[in-house]
């Protein structure tokens, strides 16, 4: 689709081959092979969205705040424990601060004393070690109680587990009176906001499917995004499975739910629409800021101005430019020997070219 008046390269069919040019005829974009494929599947819970509270501590549950399906907050207490262990960390803290005070206050004294002449250096280093000694006790007790949600401000043995986000409490795992030990579970929890939904496809379907996709759920107003597809078959009944998320904050699906999901037309492709030609990244190039393709004609070759279509899609030598205007379907397009084609058109080789 050349410009009329364009400049021509007018090389013959064994100039070309000589130059080492080849050539790509245009074909129409398919539409989006999976636009429309329904796929079955279940609502699950992904690892990263799972929250499982345990004992910090060895210790007795004193109380179990919040029940299976009830939803709680950032910050949100779940459950008491007693536990004498945090007595003891308690009691270190609070010996550690004492010492630190009296390794403070004898570098104080030693230091004054130095200035004075009265001790030897070293024994002002000594104080100062023993003042560092003493301080670093105090922060690793201090960090120690606050890894449990402690902020050690006294001595109390009670124990509070608190949830570290919106969530959904799926399991409770104590009760009132029961001994724990320390890493045992007392609730798990579902972060709120974030689904996965497992679905299976045939090979042939999951060839068609791309990550990214969207999903129409039913009952849901917002797209599920299809998230990943499984390298491999399941051995029962060969299905590849595919995983989607459903991020939108919507009341619809619940764990364990058996789902129907729609694949929907990319952007653009929406009613069977054909985008424009793509064309080979390498087949473009770049004169006075514009991007031109090399046409054959029955002439030769015509540098042909294009107008392209955003980023290119894949990478390295399969990577294609979409192309907005300036080709139809059925040109044909250089893709090799671009070199020896531009330096034709800007006159490096002047043999073979017409104004």
């Amino acid at each position: 689709m050349a410009a009329e008046g364009a400049p021509l390269i007018a090389w013959t069919t064994a100039q070309a081959e000589a130059a080492g040019v080849r050539t790509l005829t245009l074909a129409a974009a398919p539409v989006q092979p999976s636009a429309g494929l329904v796929l079955q599947g279940q609502v699950e819970l992904p690892p990263q969205a799972t929250e499982l509270l345990s004992a910090p501590l060895a210790g007795v549950v004193q109380q179990v705040l919040v029940a299976p399906g009830e939803r709680v907050k950032a910050g949100q207490s779940v459950a008491r424990l007693l536990s004498p262990e945090l007595l003891a960390w308690q009691r270190e803290l609070a010996q550690a601060q004492s010492q630190a005070r009296l390794t403070a206050s004898k570098l104080a004294r030693d230091t004054q004393l130095h200035a004075e002449g009265i001790i030897p250096a070293q024994r002002l280093q000594d104080s100062r070690a023993q003042d560092e000694q003493a301080q670093l006790a105090v922060q690793e007790r201090r960090q120690a109680l606050r890894s449990i949600g402690q902020a050690g401000g006294g001595l109390q043995p009670q124990v509070l587990l608190r949830a570290t986000a919106a969530a959904t409490v799926l399991e409770v795992s104590a009760v009132p009176g029961q001994r724990l030990e320390a890493g045992m579970p007392v609730v798990k929890l579902a972060r709120s906001g974030r689904l996965a939904i497992v679905l299976q496809a045939t090979p042939e379907q999951a060839r068609s499917l791309r990550v990214g996709d969207a999903l129409a759920l039913q009952g849901c107003q917002a797209p599920a995004r299809l998230a990943a597809i499984v390298p491999q078959v399941l051995g029962a009944n060969q299905a590849v499975q595919v995983r989607a998320e459903f991020t939108a904050a919507e009341d619809c699906l619940r764990l364990q739910q058996v789902v129907q999901a729609t694949v929907l037309p990319a952007p653009g492709a929406a009613n069977g629409a054909h985008t424009g030609p793509s064309v080979p990244v390498q087949a473009v190039v770049r004169q006075d800021g514009k991007a031109y393709v090399f046409v054959r004609s029955a002439q030769g070759f015509v540098p042909t101005p294009v107008v392209l279509d955003g980023a290119a899609q894949g990478a390295g030598q399969q990577a294609m430019q979409p192309v907005r205007s300036g080709l139809k379907v059925g040109d044909e397009v250089a893709v090799g020997g671009i070199a020896a084609l531009k330096g034709a058109w800007l006159g490096l080789g002047q043999e073979g070219t017409a104004p």
